[in-house]
């Protein structure tokens, strides 16, 4: 298997677990935000909930951090 866990898509992303990480994908199976967070949640208004290094925040689908 390509991931070894996966979330349903919302707003056009799915997030994906790879090697233990988390990351986003498009509807094509394109990673477009690289697996490295250790906590995602789905996107709502074009931002998801993550966390990494024991931080949270919201990126955008870019994977930009946004507040």
């Amino acid at each position: 298997a390509k991931y070894s866990g996966a979330g349903n898509f919302s707003e056009g992303l799915a997030g994906v677990e790879i090697a233990g990480k988390w990351g986003f994908i498009d509807k094509t199976g394109t990673v477009v935000i690289p697996a490295k967070y250790d906590y995602w949640s789905f996107f709502k208004n074009g931002k998801a909930k993550v966390k990494l290094n024991g931080r949270d925040f919201y990126i955008d689908k870019n994977g930009k951090e946004v507040k």
